[in-house]
């Protein structure tokens, strides 16, 4: 009897072992910094649906460590894409979502409710800037906060990933976060898990 048990619990740890885990997540050691610049032509309508996001923290409190989420991106309101702003830079914000993720884990701040898709206050929102010049950058900010022509956080607490490659599979590139100066940063790979 005791034999049979030891027999079917095995089995159970055995079925268990890969439950949470999608196999189309890249592993924390397959997720390297990036070397890439950000394409003119990043397709930014491409990218919503659902994403499995990896951050991995390369200084801080946790370095060393890595942490997998999920993320769910939506096109923005078309009438709140553009972010009216002082200056020869033209900023809007064309994708936003929510994620669900354990910033903490590598010793990034949570700021507000992630899971927020409030077309003025998402849990997440990709500001795309481009210069006169014709120079693009975007940073995919995570944290509740009000997307508004006049207001500009400057200060305060921050969790921000640098866009370097996107496609409409994969992004790549490097993360920062902190309160008032850095206290961590890292890079992050995110794959699409469905549209």
């Amino acid at each position: 009897m005791e034999r049979r048990r030891l027999c079917f619990l095995s089995l159970m740890v055995l079925a268990c072992a890969g439950h949470g885990r999608r196999d189309t997540a890249p592993a924390a050691s397959e997720c390297r910094p990036s070397t890439g610049r950000l394409a003119a032509n990043a397709p930014w309508d491409s990218l919503p649906g659902t994403w499995r996001l990896t951050l991995v923290a390369t200084f801080g409190s946790m370095t060393g460590r890595s942490v997998q989420g999920e993320m769910t991106l939506r096109g923005q309101d078309s009438v709140q894409r553009r972010v009216e702003r002082a200056g020869p830079s033209v900023v809007t914000v064309p994708v936003i979502g929510a994620a669900d993720i354990a910033l903490e884990a590598v010793g990034a701040a949570r700021i507000g409710d992630l899971h927020s898709l409030e077309p003025e206050r998402p849990g997440l929102a990709i500001w795309v800037s481009r210069g006169a010049d014709g120079g693009m950058s975007a940073v995919l900010r995570i944290g509740q906060e009000e997307i508004h022509p006049t207001l500009m956080q400057i200060e305060g607490v921050y969790t921000v990933l640098y866009l370097r490659e996107v496609s409409s599979d994969a992004m790549r590139g490097g993360w920062a976060s902190g309160a008032m100066q850095e206290e961590a940063h890292g890079h992050f790979c995110a794959e699409r898990v469905s549209h």
